[in-house]
């Protein structure tokens, strides 16, 4: 046994001497602790453990859930709830703004987005959150942004009571999304009072400065009969830049490690490897300073219309001479080089995006009469962020220049190697120091709520409508409009007045379509600098709006039906109906391009244009090959559904208070949905709980569960990418081309999707030993499998599957427009389909335990996580790709630690409290899951990864029951770095896996908490 996972076990079993002072986190815990201090504030009502839909005070529903209060949770990290929910070993690959990639603003992937058990593989669209289904008290919350996610910061964190996390299977009971389990936001109904913070932060570096201002307000009215509660919170996060952390700053890159296979490429522009990065025969290794060898960011002559032009591969200095382009030195990547003239995506955008949320919520309730109570309650939220997007570029091939002979900014020994005059140059450019590109990104959300609910007999009913509403607005500025680009770029000297301007403008058929048109010069480094007025021009906003609206009528009833020898038999039915909307519209859809009359129309007048070109359509007779703007091309998506949903829910006692049967119990629920666009599914769920004796349960439950495609799924437009691919040439040399540089990429929606189909078993136990009072353990053992996956092969994939089938005969073959064979791909379409099956299994540890020590109270609190199984397979045919204990090397990078633990260490005295938070990361090896053999790095090992988390506090006592709590908290004590895990393609993210591991470092933050 290695010293890691002998401490690991040491960890587990001697758990019984760890302990904490907080809400039980096992289901029959928390009934004992956080249930009893729930059921206080709510003047003694029913307890509903989200478990289950019976309401029965002490009922134990066999499906495993951890209870969290919102306090304890904010004892180590009080920038909210969900930041904290996600350092349980519970949530793996969740996205936050320091989780996520701001290279695009393509999709509004932004906020707190919980990923219960991390159920999804990489790609550029996480579907794993969508796996999840959150609710706010008790109710389906109406996502928060059109692609079918919630961001959690929206709810209203100061009226939170706690969290109640369902890691299991449990569609049957709440409805589709519930494949990897429920997380719901539970609302203190009847808090009384006033509360407040005021924080603020800022990491030891001095970036990522933080503000969070939070009142809530709860009070009777009308004798009791009636309880209104208000709550206003703002937070503010500064952000922060990749550069202001060093290790982000030094080129890092996963490159091959062998060059003797590599030589000059047949342009002689770049180096070429016979051996492929990442197999055995030329592992990957970390170097530094790796670039792109296809540019160089002041610009680079690429090619020529005439053949053998000595300037070609040159680089373009800033007086507009041009010099060699220096190859730096040889890496065993295709295309890449260390050190030189190549070029990377740089340091100075985001690495955490600027963020500001403000939100609101009221509620009023009314005791109609003594049985019947009405409520309205609603919730508005903004969120606000700003980040910069990928610099704009001039990346052959479809987004290149082309300099005509007779352009004034083209030095005389350029000109005079033109020959004809319609001859050019083809020049790339990335990044020569012109203002990047900035996306603004706004949220507005909304929802509103009002209900009757009662009782009569034995029975609760239940009766609510609600309407969600989401606008999001996204404006990505500075970026190149690509038919003013063109027409700037193609500048030539007046005959008349000798001065320099655009050339379309001395076409009387197009000067008024292009009036304003300013030249641009590409030729002497900067455009903005050189000819800032030209740039002005050639650069425009791309924007879209999105509105996504929900309309959900609710009614369900529970209580007793009839009492057996060992208690009451309990059901409780529903039925449940939702209507949604998507519209989203766009300056920029891909639609409006999609064929050559279209293309031809919307760019006429113009020269220069990218297209496709090869023996069969010299230039300029094949299609032009670019779109609208240089990024953030985003297709109008309109559709609708409506799901019409029944369920119904049983628990039977078996045995009550006989020898071995303490308790025997069992429970089952059905669900029969109904969806507009994909049909009907039925969905179920059985379950038993056994009490041999007090101190022990035994649970398990057996679920079948569904996630339908949503509406964004279904319905979306064409939207383009863009990204880097290695199109390796086969061995017989008869398909691909042999580079490795940036291709484009198009997703649309598929409306022929069906719902995923999961079958989830847990079973596990609940230890609370009389003989140590306060102490508390269980262990639930987990399985799911998810058939029908719904995912889209990267292009990556899609072009190597076609190269291994020889070039045609598979379907990938007929997503990749390519001019012919060995030329590089045009094109590639992306294709959302019900194509994967994901497989995971593992073991949850949760121990907790409280005691005097002292004047104070001592308690520990230990959750982990023993991740045994993560299989995905893309399609049917593919390799079974095995993801537990990887930390998977992408451009969006996840992460699979076979364990993973938190520890919390609480010690309260009179005023005074100390909580000390752990959090552990286990070891991980480098991989890239999927391929027939696992990807070779020279060194794959992750070494495990601990946090330190520390708060101290001290309470000052207010008038009657008041007071005010000062805190302070220092997140990642010892300031532990990453690990360094760059990419395989320069500069896309920070080089350390996001998804998993802090890049803030040591922060601090202090604020004072306020009670009346």
């Amino acid at each position: 046994m290695t010293k890691n996972s002998l401490f690991i076990s040491s960890l587990a079993v001697g758990a019984s001497i760890i302990a904490m002072a907080v809400p039980a986190l096992a289901q029959e815990a928390a009934q004992e602790g956080a249930a009893p201090q729930a059921a206080a504030s709510a003047n003694n009502a029913d307890i509903v453990v989200t478990g289950s839909r019976i309401v029965r005070d002490g009922y134990t529903a066999p499906t495993p859930v951890t209870v969290a209060s919102t306090e304890e949770l904010a004892k180590t990290t009080p920038s909210g709830v969900a930041d904290a929910l996600n350092k349980l070993p519970q949530f793996n690959n969740s996205l936050s703004p320091s989780k996520s990639a701001n290279n695009f603003s393509n999709l509004p992937i932004h906020g707190n987005v919980l990923n219960l058990r991390g159920l999804g593989t990489p790609s550029n669209n996480p579907k794993g959150p969508l796996r999840t289904l959150v609710l706010f008290d008790g109710m389906r919350v109406s996502p928060t942004e059109y692609v079918g996610t919630i961001d959690t910061n929206v709810l209203p964190q100061l009226l939170m009571q706690r969290v109640d996390v369902v890691t299991g299977g449990a569609s049957a009971q709440w409805g589709s999304d519930a494949v990897a389990g429920v997380v719901n936001f539970i609302l203190d109904k009847k808090f009384t009072g006033f509360k407040g913070v005021a924080q603020a932060g800022v990491d030891q570096r001095g970036n990522n400065g933080n503000q969070r201002l939070g009142a809530a307000y709860g009070a009777d009215f009308a004798g009791g009969r009636g309880h209104v509660l208000l709550s206003a919170e703002y937070s503010n996060s500064e952000g922060m830049l990749r550069q202001d952390r060093n290790f982000a700053t030094q080129g890092y890159n996963f490159v091959g490690s062998v060059t003797s296979t590599c030589g000059l490429a047949p342009n002689g522009q770049s180096r070429s490897c016979t051996a492929v990065p990442g197999t055995a025969a030329n592992p990957y290794v970390v170097a530094s300073g790796i670039g792109i060898s296809a540019l160089a960011p002041n610009g680079r002559i690429v090619g020529s219309s005439v053949a053998g032009n000595p300037f070609v591969g040159r680089v373009i200095n800033n007086d507009g001479s041009t010099r060699p382009f220096d190859l730096g030195t040889v890496v065993g990547t295709t295309g890449f080089q260390q050190g030189g003239d190549g070029y990377q995506i740089p340091n100075d955008t985001n690495a955490i995006s600027p963020l500001t949320n403000y939100n609101g919520f009221g509620r009023v309730s009314y005791d109609l009469t003594d049985d019947i109570n009405f409520f309205v309650q609603g919730l508005y939220a903004r969120s606000k962020y700003h980040y910069f997007t990928q610099g704009n570029s001039l990346i052959p091939a479809t987004e290149s220049a082309r300099i005509y002979k007779g352009n004034p900014y083209l030095s005389t020994a350029l000109d005079s190697a033109l020959t004809g005059a319609n001859d050019y140059y083809v020049v790339g450019q990335q990044d020569a120091g012109q203002p990047k590109p900035i996306a603004y990104e706004k949220t507005d959300y909304w929802t509103a709520t009002a209900g009757l609910s009662g009782k009569f007999s034995d029975f609760n009913w239940q009766v609510t409508y609600s309407h969600g509403d989401s606008k999001h607005s996204m404006d990505n500025v500075g970026l190149y409009d690509n038919r003013k680009l063109y027409a700037a770029l193609d500048a030539v000297r007046d005959p008349v007045s000798g001065q320099v301007t655009c050339r379309v403008l001395l076409d009387p058929a197009y000067v008024s379509q292009y009036a304003g048109c300013k030249p641009m010069d590409v030729m002497h480094g900067d455009p903005s600098r050189s000819t800032p007025e030209g740039y002005a021009y050639a650069t425009g906003t791309s924007s879209y709006r999105a509105r996504f609206k929900q309309d959900a009528i609710a009614a369900n009833i529970s209580g007793s039906l009839f009492e057996l020898p060992a208690g009451p038999v309990d059901i409780a039915v529903g039925v449940e109906y939702r209507r949604q909307t998507l519209n989203l519209t766009s300056n920029a859809d891909p639609a409006m391009l999609l064929t050559s009359a279209q293309k031809e129309a919307y760019f006429a007048g113009l020269r220069g244009l990218p297209r496709v070109e090869n023996a069969q359509f010299p230039y300029p007779t094949g299609q032009i090959n670019t779109l609208a703007y240089w990024l953030t091309n985003v297709g109008g998506s309109h559709g609708k559904l409506n799901v019409k949903e029944a369920f119904a829910e049983i628990a039977v006692p078996i045995l009550k208070d006989t020898p071995f049967f303490k308790e025997l119990s069992v429970n089952g629920a059905i669900r029969v949905t109904d969806y507009s666009t994909s049909g009907t599914v039925k969905t179920w769920k059985a379950g038993a709980t056994w009490k041999p004796v007090d101190s022990l349960l035994l649970r398990g439950t057996y679920s079948h569960d569904i996630r339908a495609p949503n509406l964004y799924e279904l319905y979306a437009g064409p939207q383009s990418g863009i990204g880097i691919v290695n199109d390796a040439r086969n061995t017989a040399g008869t398909y691909g081309s042999g580079q490795n540089v940036n291709t484009n990429t198009l997703t649309v929606g598929n409306p022929n999707l069906k719902p995923e189909v999961a079958n989830t078993y847990t079973f596990g136990a609940v230890f609370a030993p009389e003989f140590l009072r306060g102490f508390s353990a269980s262990v639930d053992y987990y399985n799911i499998k998810v058939d029908k996956l719904i995912d889209s092969l990267s292009a990556q994939q899609l072009i190597d599957n076609c190269r291994n089938a020889g070039g045609s005969g598979v379907i990938e073959c007929s997503q990749i427009d390519r001019a012919s064979p060995t030329t590089f791909p045009s094109l590639v379409n992306l294709i959302p389909q019900n194509i994967a099956f994901l497989k995971t299994a593992g073991i949850d540890f949760d121990f907790t335990y409280r005691t005097a020590v002292g004047n104070g109270g001592l308690g520990f609190r230990l959750y982990l996580n023993y991740l045994d199984r993560f299989d995905a397979q893309q399609y049917a045919t593919a390799p079974v790709a095995h993801y537990a204990g990887v930390s998977v090397v992408t451009s969006n990078p996840q992460g699979f630690p076979r364990w993973r633990g938190n520890l919390t260490v609480d010690y309260s005295n009179g005023p005074f409290g100390i909580t000390l938070g752990e959090q552990y990361i286990g070891k991980m090896r480098l991989d890239i899951p999927g391929g027939a053999t696992p990807i070779q790095f020279v060194n794959p090992k992750v070494k495990p990864v601990w946090y330190t988390d520390l708060t101290l506090r001290y309470t000052i006592p207010h008038g009657d029951g008041g007071n005010f709590e000062f805190f302070t908290t220092v997140n990642n004590l010892f300031d532990k770095d990453p690990p360094l895990i760059p990419g395989t393609v320069p500069g896309v993210n920070p080089p350390t896996n996001i998804a998993v591991y802090d890049i803030v470092g040591r922060a601090f933050t202090a604020g004072v908490r306020v009670k009346f």
